[in-house]
């Protein structure tokens, strides 16, 4: 144990004095895989393999491989061992700040007992199980720390976007750069960002963008994981066109079985959202598109909203499942409407409202609020109850706003029960639904919650004194379950008392 602080500590002040360099500083570890293995994998029991395909596709529940919980977007933990009759034993594991970071909406990735945890233009390494600090790699020194939602890896590497749209591969054990690309530039004129986590889809690496208004709209682009090269780009709007807005700025779905991208697209610019001359052909504002993930290839499209002034774009999870021998695609979408969509042909289904109150086209009212009835914030889909936990905010505009977590049957679409949340409606609480039949959220008073998944009861919180924009991940080291969540700048992890 001596050994290995002291060889963190030896790191950390190797890291702190690294501090000169060009606008694309890198601060990695004075690390190989030898010297880990060497120092460390006697003391953490660290593995050294690959995160392979498989892996990836069957998302065993000792880690969280993928940032929606799996490609399916279910945001879901098959591990039980923390369930509704022992869940009074739950207790602070560990704690772990990070400096100047008071807002963290990082879903951290878990993978043979090391955490990654992000902020924009950095990655915290920790030890899963104690919190200890590993490495920490960062693009730009001198920038500060904005939002940034995570991480992907897939076989050595782990995959980041820096908020200036530079996709970056590194050693997932050592933290080192193996290669970056810029896909966007930032600039006057483009403005274009990035804050979201890639999705790995076999051999590639698949991104979108943030941008604003006056961009020339929203795309989304596949590399190769070897190399970073760019092997296909889909532009949500014609090129030609004056057509502005449209980003593609949250990590889509992914279906295995027919190679098929799920990705929504937002909405146009403020002048052009409510003219019925921004609707061309060939735009895919406002949308859910299906891309083939091969070569980028559009299968089909559905546009949600159409002609609204309001900022109500689809970016929102989207989970894939199946409902009565129907592949769909279901979504809580911020116009107040739960959607089923038939994922081979973009047909709707079914729908039905998730809020009270739903009034589009009125003068005097409006419902949902100018934000929303949801947001970007995970919702999660049981595998046990096939209820799907969506966290909303009620209300119309000019009234209080308070957030509702609800359950929704998976196949009727009908509210199943609701749980009113204590506190501000800042911060927007994402959700886990466990195998031990427990939906783990968050509440606008800094508190996070465990719900009872049949019933809706809370069966126990945790005042963290901090707003909560994460989701709750779950991960298990040594057959024990562990509960993360990022709260301020702050990332809290949780475990039973012993053994259970």
């Amino acid at each position: 144990m001596a050994k290995k602080l002291l060889v963190i500590a030896v790191l950390f002040l190797l890291l702190k004095s690294d501090n000169s360099g060009s606008d694309m500083k890198i601060e990695s570890p004075p690390l190989n895989e030898k010297s880990f293995k060497n120092y460390f994998a006697k003391d953490l029991k660290f593995s050294i393999k690959n995160v392979t395909f498989q892996d990836l596709l069957k998302s065993p529940g000792s880690d969280w491989l993928v940032y929606h919980g799996d490609y399916q977007a279910t945001h879901y933990s098959p591990l039980s061992e923390i369930n509704r009759e022992n869940i009074k034993n739950l207790t602070v594991k560990w704690t772990f700040n990070i400096t100047d970071a008071p807002n963290l909406r990082s879903s951290p990735i878990i993978h043979n007992g090391i955490m990654y945890v992000t902020v924009a233009n950095e990655i915290q390494a920790l030890d899963a199980e104690t919190g200890q600090w590993l490495w920490r790699w960062q693009a730009y020194k001198e920038r500060g720390k904005g939002i940034n939602r995570g991480v992907a890896i897939y076989e050595n590497k782990l995959f980041f976007s820096t908020s200036d749209c530079r996709l970056v591969a590194l050693n997932k054990i050592t933290g080192n750069l193996i290669w970056s690309t810029q896909y966007a530039t930032s600039g006057q004129g483009q403005r274009y960002f990035s804050t979201m986590a890639p999705l790995v889809t076999k051999d590639r690496i698949v991104m979108g963008v943030g941008n604003h208004n006056d961009s020339e709209g929203g795309f989304i682009v596949a590399f190769s994981v070897s190399d970073g090269k760019e092997l296909w780009r889909f532009r949500a709007l014609p090129p030609a066109s004056n057509l502005r807005g449209a980003p593609t700025w949250l990590t889509g779905s992914y279906d295995t079985e027919t190679d098929t991208i799920y990705w929504a697209i937002g909405t146009l610019s403020d002048q052009q959202r409510s003219n019925p001359e921004s609707y061309q052909p060939n735009a895919y504002h406002d949308s859910i598109v299906a891309l083939n993930a091969k070569d980028g290839q559009l299968k089909w499209s559905v546009r949600l909203n159409k002609q609204l002034p309001m900022d109500w774009d689809p970016n929102e999870p989207l989970i894939l499942t199946e409902v009565n021998n129907r592949k769909v695609i279901l979504l809580a979408h911020r116009n107040g409407i739960f959607y089923s969509i038939n994922r081979t042909s973009g047909q709707i289904m079914s729908t039905n409202p998730f809020v009270k109150e739903i009034e589009w086209n009125s003068k005097k009212r409006l419902c949902p609020s100018i934000r929303g009835a949801t947001n970007w914030m995970p919702p999660s889909l049981s595998h046990i109850t096939r209820l799907v936990y969506i966290t909303t905010l009620e209300g119309c505009a000019g009234e209080d706003n308070p957030f509702v977590i609800k359950a929704i049957d998976s196949a009727s679409l009908k509210i199943k029960w609701s749980y009113l949340t204590r506190g501000t409606n800042i911060a927007a609480p994402g959700l886990m639904a466990t195998a031990g039949n427990i939906v783990f959220g968050s509440e606008g008073s800094g508190h996070i919650v465990a719900l009872d998944a049949v019933t809706g009861k809370k069966i126990w919180d945790f005042g963290t004194g901090r707003a909560i924009f994460g989701a709750p991940v779950s991960y298990s080291i040594n057959n024990r379950q562990y509960i993360s969540i990022v709260a301020g700048s702050d990332i809290y992890t949780f475990g039973l008392h012993s053994a259970q």
